[in-house]
């Protein structure tokens, strides 16, 4: 089958040749095929063209130095660092320098050694608190996660007559910006329980071990907070597919999640652990079974009536005059709510312009929004696009069948304009 895929791919990367997702998938599927020398020719060019995700290229880096490309594996390092990455840039620098060695290179990278010392528990997240009423739009998600997720919290009474549990985990996967953080918050406050929400930045660490610590301590920060809501945000970086690595720091971090979600000594039964990620693809598929991640919420770019909901909450309070928020809407298929976002606050900026100009306070106005949407494009469209080549190619456990139905959806939207 792995074959298969990749000749189709190949196919697929000749007739797109710019396509830099599909020479991605290509890349991939000849690394796990065992094809290392094409896979790092193709890995080459995408860095070249800054066209790989930054939580790719540690990973990458050590596929370099296992199949010999040590330039690649050095500019994957010299990226990876440029981007702020945390965690394994230790373990890739080792692996460069132990390899450059061995080919009589002298040392050009420095080995990262010093203490190890212990992170503390992850207080409650009380950074404002967010109804489903404030979330413009996601009518469908909104009611999904209410019947999964609050009425066990709300109704444990009917739950237990049915030998059913609160707890357990819900994944939300979309395009960045779509409002996955704010429905986690939401349902915190909809089931009326504390919110710890579980930042990479607090468990990731460049020293052996300790990554493991500190997720191990952050679940047990939840255990203590119980009943409550944990959230694991960017779970693609928390989580990323073993099958996809070839050094041990990461995969070590995937194995205590796991421990930690199957509660192996422990108890997580008042624990609802929501996660989040924009490259669902890149999360290991463990993750999924039942127990853990088994329930799964596309979370969409915002329809024409969410950006209206959305639009109208950017804009109270504004000075504003003569603007058609419908209308606004309507030109904006596809933009996120940050996209929405800095769309009013682009105007708003020409706006303080004209202001310091003429020394009055004019209004924000049609013309000034329309003005910068003629210069945005959706965020979402780079997403969409990926998203719908795992779909063609990746979908075989139908996984991303929502996805496939919001794209047909579109295209038939498209077909009868």
């Amino acid at each position: 089958m792995s074959q298969e895929r990749i000749k189709a791919l190949r196919q697929a990367v000749s007739r797109s040749p710019e396509d830099s997702t599909l020479q991605m998938m290509l890349a991939e599927e000849l690394t796990a095929a065992g094809e290392r020398e094409e896979a790092c020719d193709l890995f080459d060019r995408l860095l070249h063209a800054g066209a790989i995700p930054k939580e790719r290229l540690l990973e990458i880096g050590r596929i370099a130095v296992a199949t010999g490309h040590l330039d690649l594996a050095r500019r994957c390092l010299d990226a990876g660092k440029q981007a702020g990455l945390v965690e394994g840039v230790a373990d890739l620098a080792t692996l460069v320098q132990e390899a450059l060695s061995a080919h009589g290179v002298p040392q050009l990278v420095p080995r990262a050694d010093g203490p190890i010392e212990a992170s503390r528990a992850l207080p409650v997240d009380n950074q404002g608190k967010v109804t489903f009423d404030e979330i413009g739009g996601l009518a469908d998600v909104k009611k999904s996660i209410h019947r999964m997720i609050v009425l066990p919290f709300t109704r444990p009474d009917l739950y237990e007559k049915y030998g059913k549990k609160a707890g357990g985990g819900v994944l939300t996967f979309g395009p960045p910006g779509c409002g996955k953080t704010m429905l986690a918050r939401a349902t915190a406050h909809e089931c009326g329980v504390p919110f710890v929400n579980i930042r990479i930045e607090d468990i990731v660490d460049p020293y052996f071990g300790v990554s493991e610590q500190n997720l191990h301590k952050a679940f047990e920060a939840a255990r203590e907070q119980a009943p409550c809501v944990l959230f694991l945000d960017e779970l693609d970086a928390l989580a990323y597919a073993r099958s996809k690595q070839r050094g041990s720091a990461g995969r070590n971090l995937v194995d205590q999640l796991l421990q930690e979600m199957d509660s192996m000594g422990a108890d997580n039964s008042r624990i609802l652990i929501l996660g989040a990620t924009n490259a669902p693809w890149d999360v290991d598929d463990a993750m999924n079974r039942p127990g853990r991640f088994d329930r799964v919420v596309f979370v969409p770019p915002p329809d024409e009536e969410a950006r209206r909901a959305i639009l109208e909450c950017l804009l109270d309070g504004r000075p504003t005059a003569n603007i058609d928020i419908a209308e606004i809407a309507r030109q904006t298929p596809l933009f996120s709510g940050a996209d929405l976002s800095a769309l009013v606050d682009q105007a708003l900026e020409v706006v303080i312009d004209e202001a310091l100009d003429t020394g009055g306070a004019p209004p924000l106005e049609d013309r000034h929004l329309v003005a910068q949407i003629n210069k945005m494009s959706a965020s979402t469209l780079s997403w969409l696009r990926r998203a719908k080549n795992y779909v063609e190619f990746a979908n075989r456990d139908e996984r991303y069948n929502e996805v496939q139905e919001y794209l047909r959806g579109r295209e038939a939207k498209r077909a009868r304009l």
